[in-house]
């Protein structure tokens, strides 16, 4: 969860139905803005975050999310929800998590489920924000408690546990532990949660427990030069024998073609055996270059597949991120993605087959050097490109007046004229054999080489001349271009 320090009024569900019932004109006025996404999970009114507790139980996903209804009026963080089945048609339904109780009267912030038999079991940190006098909420003033709920269907949950509080975590933490995920690994249940220390040095704490409810400290996850002062929303996972630990390190020192943001997201690759003190963690990697990334959560469907949810935003972000409040709305969703691992050892990201479905009106044609290609489109296509050996150069009219292009093993996306500030990222690259891009109306995700690289933006032009064009190609191979409607 990405933190708001910012007063907030405690919020039940009573108190929030009763809004919305006064309310119903700025829902309609929201659903009308030009900008709203076809094809994303955004809010029907007010401030989406970070995604919280994934997971499939009984063929329905069940997608929560930190939520605002009433932003920029503010009142406490509750949870929203969203299910699906096929990841094309979506339903809005009621909150499920709201801050009712002592423990979460600040936020219930952001947290992951975990499926056992017949169960989903909920945990989450509940935020309370001292007032009696004035607090840094760094050491004092703040409580972080880790709680549990479970449901049997997803829509309705027991009474709130609390299984942790501050006095659970180490001594020499700043009161910022949170983000629980539970995953289990040699049949024992483990959690992750994200931290920040008393001289402002990011890590991952890892607890473990022999029945999901009762849990004892392990050991903490940290790099041995400090990398970012907290990291928030930490998530744990093994693909195809790899172990990886996604995490956001925050305040970074922006660097060109590597950190355009302070606050990052991305991974570690991980060897860890869950049974002593000993691990190794590689280098950090990024999970996104784009300028809309951050606090991605992770899960396990039924069919075996790890999928990936991210909030298309970032905190503290030096452009605007609020172009939509005129409509009463702000953020959205990226696609889902599966998460896959390439020859490379990289952790990739490609958008989920379900997507495909969304394909109207395709063409494909063969490209080569000095070949033309433009061509008119609605806001939401789909354009990828199979190159049949990697491209020595390119540059690509996206839309309106964005811009991707590649030289000098430089990939870079420029959206200087439609970004409501966001202007270039850049990223180095030996070589450029695979692009997919996915255009909304307010986002763009590319996929480069397998998702070895992601660019994820919103993006803010006229929607009007909409166009895709091949400026300058060196190379060949095959095109293929989609109208996308849902």
């Amino acid at each position: 969860m990405a933190d708001m320090t910012l007063t907030k009024k405690p919020m039940d569900k009573d108190a929030y139905l009763e809004q919305v019932h006064k309310k119903k004109e700025a829902f309609l006025y929201a659903a009308s803005d030009p900008l709203r996404l076809c094809y994303h999970i955004q809010p029907p009114i007010g401030w989406l975050n970070d995604p919280n507790g994934l997971c499939q139980k009984d063929g329905v996903y069940h997608i929560y999310h930190q939520y605002v209804p009433f932003y920029p009026k503010l009142c406490s963080v509750l949870w929203g929800h969203v299910t699906t089945r096929d990841f094309i048609h979506y339903q809005v339904q009621e909150p499920v998590n709201f801050p009712d109780t002592r423990w979460d009267a600040n936020g219930t912030y952001s947290g992951s489920a975990f499926v056992k038999e017949n169960t989903i079991y909920i945990y989450y940190t509940g935020n309370v924000r001292h007032t009696d006098k004035e607090y840094d909420y760094i050491t004092d003033g703040r409580e972080q408690n880790t709680i549990l709920m479970t449901s049997e269907d997803g829509f309705h949950f027991s009474k709130k546990r609390l299984l942790m509080q501050n006095t659970d975590y180490p001594s020499d933490l700043s009161l910022h532990v949170r983000d629980p995920q539970v995953f289990c690994e040699n049949g024992k249940y483990y959690m992750v949660q994200g931290a920040r220390d008393l001289e402002a040095r990011g890590s991952a704490l890892l607890f473990e427990s022999e029945n999901l409810i009762d849990w004892s400290y392990r050991l903490r996850l940290e790099t041995e030069e400090t990398f970012g002062y907290m990291w928030e929303c930490p998530n744990y996972l093994s693909v195809d024998g790899r172990q990886f630990l996604i995490v956001c390190p925050q305040k970074m020192k922006q660097e060109k073609n590597r950190y355009i943001k302070e606050n990052l997201c991305g991974y570690f690759p991980l060897q860890y055996d869950f049974l002593g003190e000993d691990y190794q963690i590689g280098a950090f990697a990024t999970l996104d270059r784009g300028f809309d990334f951050y606090a991605p959560q992770v899960f396990k469907d039924e069919a075996g597949r790890w999928i990936l949810l991210g909030w298309m935003s970032t905190p503290d972000a030096s452009y605007d991120c609020e172009v939509t409040m005129e409509h009463g709305w702000v953020h959205a969703m990226t696609v889902p993605r599966e998460l896959y691992v390439n020859q490379k050892g990289r952790l990739c990201q490609r958008p989920l087959e379900e997507l495909q479905r969304m394909r109207t009106e395709g063409l494909t044609e063969n490209f080569q050097t000095g070949s033309d290609f433009h061509k008119t489109v609605s806001a939401c296509f789909e354009w990828k490109f199979t190159m049949d050996k990697p491209a020595e150069a390119f540059e690509l009219l996206i839309r309106e007046s964005a811009v991707l292009s590649y030289k000098d093993s430089v990939l870079c996306l420029d959206l200087t004229r439609c970004g409501a500030g966001r202007k270039t990222t850049e990223v180095l690259l030996s070589e450029v054999y695979e692009l997919q891009i996915l255009s909304d109306t307010s986002s763009l995700e590319i996929f480069v080489n397998g998702g070895e690289e992601t660019f994820t933006t919103r993006i803010y032009d006229s929607m009007k001349g909409l166009q895709v064009a091949v400026k300058k190609m060196q190379g060949s191979g095959k095109l293929e271009l989609y109208h996308l409607t849902v």
